[in-house]
């Protein structure tokens, strides 16, 4: 593939790398501050568990919505002007968040937030795929969801860090400004590609998505990674530093770095699933294996509470090794034909957002069902018994998971696509 980004002096490299600092941007965004700030919240928004789960699935619902259409505006109108509007409108989406006490024009700013976000990771492959060789995708490919994992590792820490010396607004406020200069240096350093012919692929897609859509094998892939992704979008986004508080006796700091966790078992469990799937000759047999564990390892969270500090690590690293086991993206494109390939990895994308949709107020509204009618400063007191009630839906989606995994298909991955044996 013909380098023409050396014609404008700007590196494959450096492009890539712009991108990639977004990616881990609105991951930030999106994990380290729902879970530190989420008390600031209740208390400025008014808002009970319930409220505070509505809240912040905002950002899911409109992420969600925008995964399949965010592809085809790439594609159509290019990196460099997509993510430069993308990146403005996250920064712009934490001003409105932060510039307002109600709760309804806050969830607007989640939306702006959520609809930003939405192009970062597909902009990024974009890129990727259009500057690299092919040779080198994969690996970049994996480097890049590294990167958005790093976010909630290195974020959360660091936010739970700063509140205790500025003020939560502030510190939003100064996070939206990197936004907006995130966004310039998209618009310096990144370059479009220039194709010598149209690209006149608009009559296929639909076709494509309804080959997808109305696919048996592709929902049950969906429906398992929604599954599977459930600790990710329901603890390490929203609800997993309050319950570890709650549930283990320790302090914010600590119960941040025990959910930032399952970033750090996702990081290294998704290349470690993907040797596994070679080495097994299987895509379906890790992931069977890796739900079931899950699905254990969360009944251990939930209800074999009062654990010392490292076995809480240990238990929150294993979730999310055991969540990096999302092989449903190359299998997807094992089981479609090439022109639907990018289709159904979109789907599957949207629906492990789907996963935060449902699970964040669900979750909340568990806790709330739950709650005894105990106050503490005008806030709402939650027990760890509340807790657990509202956590245990997670339980349920990874033990539908679990069921969901014997009814994949499987291929292999060292294969031409058929059936592992």
């Amino acid at each position: 593939m013909v380098n023409n980004s050396k014609k404008s002096g700007v590196s494959p490299a450096l492009i890539w790398s712009v991108l990639s600092l977004f990616f881990f941007y609105q991951f930030v965004a999106r994990s380290s501050f729902p879970t530190v700030l989420m008390e600031q919240f209740m208390r400025y928004f008014q808002l009970d568990a319930t409220g505070i789960g509505a809240l912040t699935s905002c950002y899911y619902f409109v992420y969600t919505l925008m995964q399949v259409p965010a592809g085809i505006v790439v594609d159509r109108f290019g990196v460099r002007t997509v993510a430069t509007i993308a990146s403005a409108l996250c920064a712009v989406g934490i001003f409105v968040f932060v510039s307002t006490s109600n709760c309804y024009i806050a969830g607007v700013g989640q939306m702006l937030i959520g609809f930003g976000a939405s192009f970062a990771f597909v902009q990024t492959l974009k890129s990727v795929a259009t500057w690299f060789p092919v040779e080198k995708t994969t690996m970049m490919s994996s480097i890049t969801i590294s990167i958005g994992c790093l976010g909630p590792v290195i974020g959360g820490p660091a936010v739970s860090q700063i509140v205790q010396k500025f003020e939560w607004k502030g510190l939003l406020e100064g996070f939206a400004l990197v936004g907006l200069l995130i966004s310039a240096l998209i618009w310096m350093i990144v370059r479009d590609k220039k194709t010598s012919a149209g690209q006149k692929r608009g009559d296929s897609i639909f076709d494509s998505l309804k080959m997808v859509v109305t696919s048996r094998q592709a929902w049950v892939l969906a429906l398992f990674t929604m599954a599977l992704y459930a600790p990710l979008s329901a603890l390490g986004d929203l609800w997993g530093v309050s319950f570890i508080k709650k549930a283990y006796n320790v302090d914010s700091g600590v119960a941040v770095f025990a959910n930032n966790m399952l970033y750090v078992g996702l990081v290294i469990g998704s290349p470690t699933s993907a040797y596994l799937a070679t080495l097994l000759d299987s895509y379906k047999k890790p992931m069977v294996g890796a739900v079931t564990l899950c699905a254990i390892l969360m009944g251990i969270v939930i209800f074999c509470t009062g654990m010392p500090v490292e076995a809480i690590f240990a238990l929150f690293f294993g979730l999310g090794f055991c969540c990096g086991a999302i092989l449903t993206y190359p299998l997807a494109m094992r089981i479609f034909p090439e022109s639907a390939g990018g289709t159904a990895t979109s789907f599957l994308n949207a629906m492990s957002m789907v996963s935060g949709v449902i699970l964040m107020p669900l979750v909340g509204y568990l806790i709330n069902l739950s709650w005894d009618g105990t106050m503490a400063d005008g806030v709402k007191f939650y027990s760890l018994s509340d807790y657990q009630c509202g956590i245990t839906a997670v339980l349920v989606f990874l033990i539908a998971g679990a069921i969901l995994s014997l009814m994949m298909e499987d291929r292999s991955p060292r294969g031409d696509g058929k059936a592992a044996k």
